[in-house]
C-alpha cells in the first residue's frame, strides 16, 4: 500500500500527449529523466549537499573536546634598559649594595611542548559530540526536504507543460477542422448557397483560434524554460513531454497520516531540533559539575642578565599536574541558561506538533481534492460522447443547410472544451498524486 499512489504515472491507460507533425523532430523528455537531471545538476541541491558534507566533517571527537590537545610554543625576549638596583646584603655594613648602569641587556629564551586533557567535565564533551551528530542529521533531512520540493516542482511543471502541449495539439486539430469548414463555405458561395459574410466570419474564427494557439505556445515555452532551469540545462533546450494516465486508487486516511508522520522530511527536521535542544540542555547542566583537567609539559628555559645578581638561569625538564575548577557563583548565568534550554525544548516540541498538524491537514485536504477531481473526470468522460455526437449531428445538419455556422461553431467549441477539460482533469489528478507523494516523502525512496 505504501507505493499505491505512484501508479498514477505508469504506462497504462490513456495517453495524454499527442504529437503533431510540427513537433515530430523534437526529443522526448520523460518525467523520470527530468527528475534525474534535476538531482544531478540543480545548483540549489548542490549547495545543500555541500552543507551536508560540512556537517559530516564537523563530527569528530576532537571537535567535541573529547581528545587531548598538544601544543608547541616558543618565546624570545631581548631588552636593553637603564638599571638602578638595590640589593640587600643582610649584613650590618653595608646593608645595601646599589648598582646603577646604562645599557643593561637581558635575554630570555623558552620553548616547550604541552598536553592538556579534560578528565572530568560534567559529560560536556559527550553531549557536544551528540549535538554535532544532531546537526549532521538535520542537515541531511534539510537536503531531503530540498530534494522533495524540487521533485514536486519538476512534476508540477512537467504536468503543466503536458497540459499545454495537449491543448496545443487540440487547437491545431481544431484549426484544421475550421479550415475545412471554411473550404466548404467557400464552395457553397460559388454555388450561391450562402453569402460572403459567412466566409468572413469563419476566417475570423480561425484567426481567433490561431491567436489562442500562439498564447498557449508562449506559456508552454516559458514553462519549459522554468523546467530547464530546475534541471540545470540550457533554457533554449526544447523537447516533448509524454504522460500516460491510469486512474490512481486511494489509500485510507489513517494510513495516509501514518506515512506523513513517518516519512515527511519536515517532521524529521523538527525531531532533529528536539534532540539538539535536549543535548543543549545537557551541555548547559555540565557547567554545574567540577572541571578536572590534567596537563603536562616538557620545555627549555634560559635567561641571561647583565646587571642582576642572577647572571644566568637555564632549565630543561618536564612538569605535570592537575587543575580543579568548581563553579560556586556566576551571577545565575548557568541557572538561567538551563531554564532557557528547557524552554527551547518545549518550543521545539510544540513546533514539531504544529508542523505535524499542518502537514496532516494538507494531506487530508489534498486527498479530498483528489476525490473531487476523480468524480469530475468521470462526469467529463461521460459527457464527451454527448459532445462528440452533438458535433457530428450539427456538422451533418450544417452541410444540408439545416444548421447555421454559429450552431456548428458552438458545437465545435463545446467539443474542444470537453476534450481540454478531460486532459486537464487527468493531469490535475496526477498533480494531486504528486503532492500527496511529496507530503508522504515517497519521492525520496530509492534516491
Amino acid at each position: 500500500m505504501r507505493k499505491i499512489l505512484f501508479i498514477g504515472i505508469l504506462l497504462l491507460g490513456f495517453e495524454l500527449a499527442v504529437f503533431g507533425q510540427e513537433n515530430s523532430g523534437l526529443p522526448l523528455m520523460t518525467l523520470e529523466e527530468a527528475v534525474d537531471l534535476t538531482i544531478a545538476n540543480n545548483k540549489q541541491l548542490k549547495i545543500q549537499k555541500n552543507l551536508v558534507q560540512i556537517s559530516v566533517n564537523n563530527v569528530f571527537k576532537g571537535n567535541a573536546g573529547l581528545m587531548p590537545t598538544l601544543s608547541l610554543a616558543g618565546n624570545g625576549v631581548f631588552g636593553e634598559n637603564q638599571a638602578n638596583i638595590d640589593i640587600r646584603t643582610f649584613q650590618e655594613n653595608p646593608p645595601l649594595v646599589s648598582i646603577e648602569e646604562d645599557g643593561v641587556q637581558s635575554t630570555t629564551l623558552s620553548a616547550g611542548i604541552r598536553a592538556d586533557y579534560l578528565l572530568i567535565g560534567g559529560f560536556r564533551g559527550k553531549y557536544t559530540y551528540k549535538l554535532l551528530e544532531n546537526q549532521q542529521s538535520i542537515s541531511r533531512y534539510q537536503q531531503e526536504l530540498v530534494m522533495n520540493e524540487l521533485i514536486l516542482g519538476v512534476s508540477n511543471l512537467y504536468y503543466d507543460i503536458a497540459k499545454l502541449q495537449s491543448r496545443e495539439e487540440l487547437l491545431i486539430e481544431n484549426v484544421a477542422i475550421s479550415r475545412e469548414q471554411l473550404r466548404r463555405i467557400e464552395n457553397q458561395i460559388e454555388f450561391g448557397q450562402v453569402t460572403g459574410a459567412l466566409s468572413l466570419a469563419a476566417q475570423t474564427d480561425i484567426n481567433q483560434e490561431l491567436n489562442a494557439l500562439d498564447d498557449v505556445r508562449l506559456i508552454k515555452n516559458n514553462l519549459i524554460k522554468e523546467l530547464n532551469f530546475l534541471m540545470g540545462i540550457a533554457p533554449e533546450e526544447a523537447y516533448l513531454v509524454s504522460v500516460n494516465f491510469q486512474d490512481p486508487p486511494l489509500i485510507e486516511t489513517s494510513e495516509l497520516k501514518e506515512l506523513v508522520v513517518r516519512n515527511n522530511p519536515e517532521l524529521k527536521i523538527t525531531d532533529g531540533y528536539i534532540s539538539a535542544a535536549m543535548n543543549q540542555l545537557k551541555i548547559a547542566e555540565s557547567a554545574k559539575y567540577p572541571q578536572l583537567n590534567a596537563f603536562a609539559d616538557y620545555g627549555y628555559f634560559r635567561q641571561e642578565n647583565d646587571a642582576q645578581q642572577l647572571k644566568k638561569l637555564e632549565t630543561l625538564g618536564y612538569t605535570a599536574g592537575l587543575s580543579l575548577n568548581v563553579l560556586l557563583f556566576d551571577g545565575s548565568r548557568v541557572k538561567n541558561k538551563i531554564k532557557n534550554s528547557r524552554i527551547e525544548i518545549e518550543n521545539s516540541q510544540t513546533q514539531a506538533s504544529l508542523t505535524e498538524d499542518e502537514l496532516i491537514k494538507e494531506a487530508v485536504k489534498e486527498q479530498s481534492q483528489l476525490l473531487i477531481l476523480k468524480a469530475k473526470l468521470i462526469r467529463q468522460e461521460n459527457d464527451l460522447a454527448t459532445f462528440n455526437d452533438n458535433f457530428s449531428r450539427t456538422q451533418e445538419r450544417f452541410e444540408r443547410g439545416l444548421a447555421s455556422s454559429l450552431d456548428l461553431r458552438e458545437a465545435q467549441r463545446s467539443l474542444l472544451n470537453a476534450k481540454i477539460g478531460i486532459t486537464d482533469a487527468k493531469l490535475d489528478i496526477l498533480k494531486s498524486v504528486a503532492k500527496l507523494r511529496n507530503l508522504m516523502g515517497s519521492d525520496l525512496e530509492g534516491l
